[in-house]
Order: C-alpha cells, then structure tokens, then sequence
C-alpha cells in the first residue's frame, strides 16, 4: 500500500461567508467543529505515514474553530517535520485585545504557510466572496501588522476567474504593502461533479486577450501542473482528504462525493482498500477514470494552464 504523503483535513465546516465558487450548501452536513478528542484519535490513526504535507481546511473558515490553536499545535505534535499551511479569508477582527486575536497568534507559531485568500479587488472581491467586505479586509491586514509571524511564511491566494483578471496587479501592490509573500494565482476551477467547467462562465469565459495576459504578466505566480493526465493523480496513491465528521474522501476535486469510510468507525488502511476505493485508484492508475472522476476540474484546467505556459 502507497504512503499517504499528503493529507487535507477539514476540522470545522462553519463558515462566515458564501463564495460564489464554492458548493459547501450542497455537500455539507449539519455545522459542527470537530472536538479536540476526535482530532486527538484522527491524528492517531494516520500517525503511521510519513505525511510531509497537511493542509487544515475545507468546506469552512479554520479560524472559526474555536480551539484552531489547539488543533494547530496538536498537529505539529504528532508530525513536527511536516509542512503545514492553513487558508483564512481574513473576514474577521484580529485587533488588540481581542480573545480571537490571541488565538490567531497562537496558530502562527505552528502554522509554516499562511494562505490570505483575496480574490480580487473591492467590488469584484465582494461579489465573489459575499458577504464579505472589502474594508474590513483591510482593516484585518492592518491588524496584522502588529502580529508575530514566527517563521511563518504569509502568502496571498488569489483565485482568478473571468471576472477579475484586471483586478491582479492592483491585489498585487496591496501584498507589498502589507510585507505579504508570493502573490500565488489559481485558475478557477469546480468542485461539484455534476458539473462541468465549460459550463460556467466564470471558469471558462476568458478571453483571448485576458489569457495572453495572465501568459505574458503572470505566468510565474500561476499555481499549477499542464503536463498532467489520471495516471498523474497523487490524491488515489498519496493523498488523504477528510471531513469534519470523519469521512474519507478521494480528494477536494469532488466534494460531493459518496465516502469510502469514516476514520472513527475503521482505521485509514482499512478504507484504503476498499473495493470502491481501488477501483478509483485503479482507473485513474489505467488512464481510464470510474465515473467518480468524469468531470474532474484539474483535468478540464489542463488546457487552460497548457495555454498559459504552466
């Protein structure tokens, strides 16, 4: 059986906004943060791989659970020499004196990559992640100024669309302001495996002209691999994605999925090797992906991101 390498894990599926990219209504259960003695047992049943990389997020805000810190520092317990990078949509207050604010300190020393999530720029950024507002992200990144960093690298995450390509350069000058990392650019792509990108506007309506820009402007910043197939998916060999109730699924590209297993009821290993699982793996091993995979969102990127030079 393949290592699990690689591992995303959701501790809380609340969240304060409704982003227009986002199927969370359709595939979430009833809104719970997970307890720290489940995460406790969850760490312990997935202890035994050699896991390099971990992000703590999903289908909620991280920083709405309420002992984010507590999960933060139990994770890097149990693999201190694993990377671990946690997204936040910054739609919260962080200013002195606030108990939320000592938790948000608290994370960052155990947190190595810290995604701000800006996807556009005021109008736009309010629209595609309502009912977020544009000041009070401004008034979050002013805040943070006076926060302890450690060594945690904070980065900005900017989910591009047709809609807010001309928005770029301008949330690229704001990250240099605030003394942010690398400005990190992902293509829109779509979670839901009923649909389809060419189906949505937003993730396929680009120009010729908004494409050769991003090509010629932006091509270093976008995140991605175009020399990818089925037989390239890391997620069915090396990839672990769960729930905050405990459910395993394939990965983040198909949220709406069926589970395979639940990590409270029978160990990872066991899961892994189910025969729903296996067959997954085996078609996207075979080139020849289950219907599980049939509108795979990284797959349709593909010649998007051949296009751009990625």
């Amino acid at each position: 059986m393949d290592n699990i390498t690689y591992a995303y894990l959701e501790t809380t599926n609340y969240c304060n906004l409704d982003c227009s990219f986002c199927n969370r209504t359709d595939v979430i259960g009833e809104l719970q943060h997970m307890p720290l003695y489940k995460w406790e047992t969850l760490l312990d049943g997935i202890k035994h791989h050699p896991i390099e990389e971990a992000k703590l997020m999903g289908m909620g805000e991280p920083m709405l659970h309420p002992h984010f810190d507590h999960i933060c520092r139990m994770f890097k317990e149990t693999f201190p020499k694993s990377k671990l990078i946690v997204a936040t949509n910054c739609q919260y207050n962080i200013k002195e004196g606030l108990e939320f604010r000592k938790k948000f300190q608290e994370c960052m020393k155990y947190i190595d990559v810290l995604y701000f999530s800006i996807d556009g720029w005021d109008e736009s950024y309010e629209r595609d992640r309502a009912p977020a507002k544009w000041n009070k992200l401004i008034k979050f990144l002013k805040d943070f100024e006076t926060i302890n960093r450690y060594d945690c690298d904070v980065v900005v995450n900017y989910v591009v669309n047709a809609y807010n390509v001309d928005d770029i350069e301008k949330v690229d000058k704001l990250r240099q302001e605030n003394n942010l990392g690398m400005l990190r650019l992902n293509i829109a792509q779509i979670w839901d495996e009923n649909t389809k990108m060419s189906d949505d506007l937003a993730t396929s309506g680009y120009s010729r002209e908004q494409l050769d820009y991003l090509k010629d402007t932006w091509g270093d910043n976008i995140m991605g691999r175009s020399k990818w197939d089925f037989e390239d998916c890391f997620w069915v060999k090396n990839g672990l994605y769960t729930t905050v109730e405990g459910d395993v699924k394939m990965c983040c590209m198909n949220t709406g999925a069926k589970p395979f297993g639940n990590l409270f009821e029978n160990s990872i290993d066991e899961i892994r090797m189910v025969d729903s699982y296996q067959e997954v793996k085996k078609g996207c091993g075979d080139n020849k992906p289950t219907s599980h995979c049939k509108n795979c969102s990284y797959k349709e990127l593909v010649p998007i991101l051949e296009y751009l030079g990625v």
